[in-house]
Order: C-alpha cells, then structure tokens, then sequence
C-alpha cells in the first residue's frame, strides 16, 4: 500500500531533541536530562496531523508492520535557505512512530529521496511524506547475506590494510 502524509510546521532545528538541565539534590546541583519543549511541541502537532491523515486512510492501516520506502520532500520559504534537513528528516521518522504510522522507524529500509525546496509563500514549512510498503521480494532481497563487493572498494581496504572476511 502507498499513502501520503503532510506535515504543515515548524520543525525544530536540533539534532539533540534533549537537554541537560540541573536541579538541587541534598545541596547540590545535579544534571539531569529533559525533553527540549519545542521539540515536544512540534511532535505533538505533528502526532495530531498524522492521526487526522490517518483516520482518512483508515486506522485498520496503521501502524504499519512491513518495511517500507519513503521519500521527503521539506518546502521552505526563502528566508530558511540555510536549513539542515538532516536533523529534520531524523524528526520525520522518530514521529512517523510517535504518531502510529510506522510500528518502528527502523522499518524504513528506502529512502527514495529527501529533497529541500525553496521558495514557498505563506508558510514557513511543509513536508509531505510518501510511504510505501515493499513488497515480499524486495524485502527478501534487502535481507538476504550480501556477497559481492566491487573491485573498487577492496582495493581502497587494501591501502587501509584491511581485509574482506572472505579474504582472511
């Protein structure tokens, strides 16, 4: 099955979505680890918007058990040209699950394509999301022992001195 998600938002820029912050224990300041709350605030929307998507799709669809292919495409507006779309691809997928969509994000074995574009007018960002399960054979394929390296790559771990363990 093949669905498309949109996410109108902002994304938050961090790639840490925690941070260490310290309070008093006995006397004495201790670190300890919080949720950052822009980055909890995003998730929530994000969770919101899927689930209103999802219920169009049919909630029996969800969450999705089989690997699947996904491709991302971020929308900015001219004003975020600078915007790393790593950090917020790692947000796509952690609220892909969050969110019910995916049973895990380590379900996603493709990505086709993760695309920033520039030049949206009256939004900051939009992201849409196209997430298709494989098919059996794929899958089979992606998952079966990997044999054949090319020539290229063993001549680069001979100038590392490393060995293929075939070779050994």
């Amino acid at each position: 099955m093949r669905f498309t998600f949109y996410f109108v938002g902002k994304i938050p820029s961090k790639a840490n979505y925690k941070r260490i912050s310290h309070r008093r224990i006995n006397g004495d300041m201790k670190p300890f680890i919080m949720n950052d709350k822009e980055v909890l605030a995003a998730q929530r929307e994000a969770i919101y918007q899927f689930h209103i998507q999802k219920l169009t799709y049919g909630l029996e669809n969800f969450p999705i058990e089989n690997p699947v292919r996904i491709s991302i495409s971020f929308y900015f507006s001219g004003r975020v040209r600078q915007r790393d779309i790593d950090n917020a691809e790692k947000f796509i997928g952690d609220v892909l699950e969050k969110a019910e969509v995916l049973k895990r994000d380590s379900l996603i074995y493709v990505k086709d394509r993760v695309e920033k574009r520039l030049g949206v007018k009256g939004f900051d960002e939009i992201v849409v999301i196209n997430v298709e399960e494989l098919g059996r054979e794929e899958v089979k394929q992606r998952e079966r022992e990997f044999k054949a390296f090319s020539e290229h790559f063993r001549e680069f771990l001979k100038k590392l001195k490393m060995e293929l363990p075939d070779e050994g």
